[in-house]
């Protein structure tokens, strides 16, 4: 049987399948049915990386050269041990045996407006780069991305969310006179998700050698879902990232410096993860086969970047401990599990507070998703944004309930890696406020969150700064409204004239003019 070069990838699929069975049947008696099964599976993956390559770009972040006295800082795709030898390659990125020592991947999507073409890709690729509509840095550092057909353009940072590990890049594609309905998206917004055992493609830049932009491809196996590499870090800046808490894709095949921010593509061509390289095991090989899905938590992220937000995870208010199997099993819950999560600690006021958890609830799912670790509770509620309604299933004094939170926002530990450049509600009057829990920094005791919002930023010559507000002052009341979420001060204050008087949550009032 001769299967045709023309075959679409779900008949070389089908094909494959047929082929086996038979083969089991007849026990393979002519050789050229193993033929047929190599030939159609060369086919499946040879269509995917064809139609999936234009959608590909390499990227690299150029610094500027170095002089004689400046101290070079080694980053995580240079050399080790040394700076880029001065003179050994072109520095222009436009001439075409430019090699880049800081490097890596990125995919082509929709943008949110018509033929807008955005790259999306790791942040740790792209870290220290111009933000929009800089092309630039203050010390000269650019992104320049490079298309299959070698054309290439400078890039910005529409938005980064250091937690996740994903950025959105506006491309500078007029000034390089590059028309956008020539850059073919892939779509982001729906695919089938990632099973183990199944076949899938990689395409990326190792090595920088998709500097010419074509990207190199490679093929493995979906080996575990649900990982996070080891070993687990006491950092709480890295404790939260999501792949800490156990969301990657492993893959049986190597991923070698670059590949970061490059597609994982199933047999059908569609996106079902992005790859990366950041999340190797400490101590092993650094190019460990991972992959961020891409899931629900993962759209949600990418389409507040593409608008240039900043990224929001949902938060619960308690401090979650994981029970060992023999502390569940001393419960006599009678649930045939492992283990679950103890809310060791509630805060007052906080989502769960409000909601009745307790300390001492074993929290057992969040909506239809099972928690048998804190990384699982972190993770799951984490996918949510602020102000999501989810059931909790916890047990309770030999008994079940199902209560339903409004959860609160995760606080962000360092929020000097997030880049928004678009914030989701504008500055009123020069003030720009979060949630009480948005800003690890100005909270000083987890043990009651605060009704009110932050101001996180403040206009210079603003109304706010002339009566002396300052970041880090809660706010809880609007002309005596209530405030507790950004979108509460938004609709308070949107219709405002003239003098306003806000209400301090520790004590006191401040009048805002116009």
């Amino acid at each position: 049987m001769v299967i045709p070069r023309h075959l679409t990838n779900r008949a070389a699929r089908w094909t494959i399948r047929l082929t086996v069975w038979t083969g089991l049947v007849l026990g393979f008696a002519a050789t050229a049915d193993a033929d047929d099964v190599a030939l159609a599976l060369e086919n499946a993956l040879t269509k995917v990386i064809e139609q999936a390559e234009p959608s590909v770009v390499s990227i690299a972040k150029v610094r500027p050269a170095p002089s004689e006295n400046t101290s070079v800082e080694i980053g995580p795709f240079d050399r080790v041990g040394q700076p880029p030898p001065a003179n050994e390659a072109p520095s222009d990125p436009e001439n075409p045996d430019f090699q880049p020592n800081n490097f890596g991947a990125g995919v082509i999507i929709g943008g949110p407006r018509a033929n807008e073409r955005i790259v999306l890709t790791n942040y740790h690729v792209v870290q220290g780069g111009p933000v929009f509509p800089a092309h630039e840095t203050k010390d000269g550092t650019k992104l320049y991305v490079r298309f299959t057909d070698r054309r290439g353009c400078l890039a910005s940072i529409i938005a980064a969310d250091p937690r996740s590990d994903l950025a959105a890049l506006a491309l500078n594609l007029e000034a390089a006179k590059i028309d956008a309905v020539d850059l073919k998206p892939l779509d982001w917004t729906t695919s089938t998700p990632a099973r183990k055992g199944q076949l899938v493609v990689m395409l990326g830049n190792p090595y920088a050698l998709a500097h010419d932009g074509s990207a190199s491809a490679s093929w493995g196996m979906v080996a575990n879902l649900a990982r996070r590499p080891l070993p687990w870090t006491d950092d709480p800046k890295t404790q939260s990232m999501m792949y800490r808490l156990g969301n990657l894709i492993q893959i049986d095949g190597r991923l070698n410096l670059g590949t970061s921010g490059g597609p994982l593509l199933n047999l059908n061509g569609e996106l079902i993860g992005l790859t990366t390289s950041l999340a190797a095991i400490e101590g092993y090989e650094k190019s460990a086969g991972f992959a961020i899905p891409m899931d629900g938590l993962t759209r949600r992220v990418v389409k507040s970047l593409v608008a240039g937000h900043e990224v929001e995870y949902g938060m619960l208010g308690v401090r979650p401990v994981t029970e060992t199997p023999s502390e569940f099993r001393a419960r006599n819950t009678g649930i045939k599990r492992a283990s679950a999560v103890r809310a060791d600690f509630v805060a007052l006021d906080s989502p769960a507070h409000r909601a009745g958890i307790q300390h001492g609830d074993v929290i057992l799912s969040v909506g239809d998703v099972p928690t048998y670790s804190n990384s699982d509770l972190m993770r799951i509620v984490g996918s949510n944004p602020p102000e999501s309604v989810v059931d909790v299933v916890i047990w309770r004094s030999r008994g079940l309930l199902t209560l339903k939170v409004t959860l609160g926002k995760w606080s962000v530990m360092d929020d000097e890696g997030i880049i928004e450049t678009t914030p989701r509600y504008a500055p009123w009057r020069g003030i720009s406020v979060d949630y009480s829990t948005g800003r690890k920094k100005y909270q000083s005791s987890d043990e009651r969150y605060r009704r009110a919002v932050v101001v996180t930023k403040v206009a210079e010559g603003s109304p706010a700064q002339a009566a002396g507000i300052q970041p880090g002052v809660f706010i809880s009341e609007v002309n005596r409204i209530a405030v507790n979420t950004p979108r509460e001060f938004a609709e308070a204050t949107k219709l405002t004239r003239g003098p306003v008087e806000l209400r301090l949550y520790e004590g006191g009032k401040i009048t805002i003019r116009e």
